[in-house]
């Protein structure tokens, strides 16, 4: 049976080592050409062959081999697609799957998109990808809807079925207050960050509702990645509420058993990262799971970091399932209250040594269908 997983890496970057002369260069002349670039470096490009390697950056690779680890959790396996978040670009994917992945998959796909940190999002694949759309200079009002993409990607499965996958990293919740800057000003720059988010939402469920009109039933699809919001916001509330999406992660796991992101500064944890299915594939889910109660969505959590009292104790962290802001009052639902949740779970070894060594923020999420 196939897998899919959703992760958001955290600052996973790629970056290229500046210095003075390009790799293998013996003769140092590329010297005197930044020289006249008037620049302090060069950017190595793929011609300079086996010296690549050497030039790149890759953001603490001791915690991306820790990953490796979570992402076959818990079967042992790596998921046979696997989509990320907060990626740099398509060398870092290739990388991370050449060097860390052993090559593990054979396709992968990253459309650069405008965010201001170069963040994108991304897929590595062992099934073959048969259509591409991205919406990343998609418009309204004559300003981009996504600065990382809805990426609409379609795989062909096996026995020529196919899954189509929007993978999304909605707008962030997070707006720093300018020195001397008005709450009233405050105020607004929180409002519109709200309302980027909630016109991403709706503009991905629109998406969905034409794409497969007449399909619903049949149809293997899916809204995955970090939704940047709780499942009681009103800001996600269109892809939330959609009639064609089930919510898997909370239908088979506890209210209090489906967060999946750690707010290390707060203390928090919350249900940020989702994997919204179509019907059909609600069905396989459910098939896999009656045949296997092991099968049912898997939050891998042993890759988090954690906060300690001074006797050196796991504190207990603060459960948030909708979280109020200047702007944002609690909604008239049935949002359940802030609790507190025991938080010394196991975490793997490397982690129990030093938290530092933690892979994410976020909890790699799995299903199989």
């Amino acid at each position: 049976m196939p897998s899919l997983a959703t992760f958001n890496a955290n600052n996973f970057f790629l970056r290229y080592k500046f210095s003075k002369t390009y790799p293998g260069d013996m003769s140092k002349k590329s010297l005197v050409e930044a020289s006249e670039a008037a620049t302090m470096g060069y950017i190595p490009e793929k011609a300079f062959g086996k010296y690549l390697p050497n030039n790149f950056i890759i953001w603490e690779p001791e915690r991306r081999k820790i990953a490796v680890k979570a992402l076959k959790e818990p079967d042992g396996q790596l998921p046979d697609i696997l989509c990320l978040q907060e990626v740099e670009n398509m060398d870092a994917i290739r990388a991370f799957n050449e060097n860390y992945l052993k090559s593990y998959y054979q396709y992968s796909l990253l459309i650069d998109g405008y965010d201001p940190r170069n963040i994108d999002v991304g897929v590595l694949s062992t099934f073959p990808i048969k259509d591409i759309r991205s919406h990343i200079d998609e418009t309204k009002n004559g300003k981009r809807i996504f600065s990382r993409d809805c990426l609409e990607v379609t795989f062909i499965l096996h026995g020529g079925e196919k899954l189509t996958l929007f993978v999304n990293h909605l707008k962030s919740k997070l707006v720093i207050k300018k020195k001397n800057e008005s709450n009233a000003k405050y105020h607004v720059r929180i409002s519109e960050s709200h309302g980027q988010r909630k016109l991403q939402a709706k503009t991905v469920s629109e998406q969905i509702e034409d794409r497969f009109k007449g399909e619903h039933d049949s149809a293997l699809y899916a809204v995955v990645g970090d939704f940047n919001d709780t499942p009681y916001s009103p800001y996600i509330k269109p892809l939330i509420e959609s009639p064609y999406l089930s919510n898997v992660i909370q239908e088979y796991r506890a209210e209090d058993d489906a967060w999946t992101y750690f707010w290390r500064d707060k203390n928090r944890v919350s249900q940020i990262d989702f994997i919204l299915v179509s019907k059909a594939l609600a069905q396989r889910i459910k098939k896999e799971v009656q045949n296997d109660e092991k099968k049912k969505p898997h939050i891998e959590r042993r890759g988090l970091s954690y906060k300690a009292g001074k006797s050196g104790n796991i504190l207990p962290a603060t459960l948030i399932h909708f979280e109020e802001d200047p702007v944002t009052s609690q909604p008239g639902s049935t949002a359940p209250e802030k609790s507190k949740l025991p938080f010394d779970h196991k975490r793997f070894k490397e982690i129990e040594k030093d938290w530092k060594n933690n892979i994410s923020d976020h909890c790699p999420v799995k299903i199989w269908f």
